[in-house]
């Protein structure tokens, strides 16, 4: 159940992000900003993690701990509009091993349970002049 949950709030994140349209103006409201670009907005509590960025041609490598208090988990991705560069996930120990690797070159959507051998403590985003709409949930069950 906590699976659908987490599809779901990264299914209704993803539509928010890829129903937003760049006009070329910078409209704000009470001083928010509702043009954001390359901006990614984030979410660390134990045991879930979430990512969610509209990007033109971004560049940027992020890393962000976690505290997972499980080696298991489900990840939910969602990668829209994408028509340019790449994005990365990079998951690792305390030891700074990598425990999972992945790359993504086009628009993609993912939602599955990941098992580890190890108790993730980093994860690392890398968005190489990435145009597209990114959002990510990793959730310990």
């Amino acid at each position: 159940m906590k699976a659908i949950r987490v599809l779901f709030i990264t299914l209704m994140a993803f539509s928010v992000l890829a129903s937003c349209k760049d006009s070329g103006e910078i409209t704000e409201i009470d001083g928010i900003n509702k043009n954001l670009v390359n901006s990614p907005a984030v979410s660390n509590t134990k045991n879930s993690f979430s990512i969610a960025v509209k990007s033109e041609l971004f560049n940027s490598a992020l890393e962000y701990p976690v505290t997972f208090e499980k080696a298991d988990f489900d990840i939910a991705l969602a990668i829209g509009q994408m028509t340019a560069g790449t994005a990365s996930i990079q998951i690792f120990n305390d030891t700074k091993q990598m425990l999972y690797n992945g790359e993504f070159t086009s628009s993609y959507s993912l939602a599955q349970h990941i098992t580890l051998d190890e108790r993730p403590t980093k994860v690392k985003f890398i968005f190489n002049n990435l145009t597209a709409s990114f959002s990510c949930t990793l959730t310990v069950k």
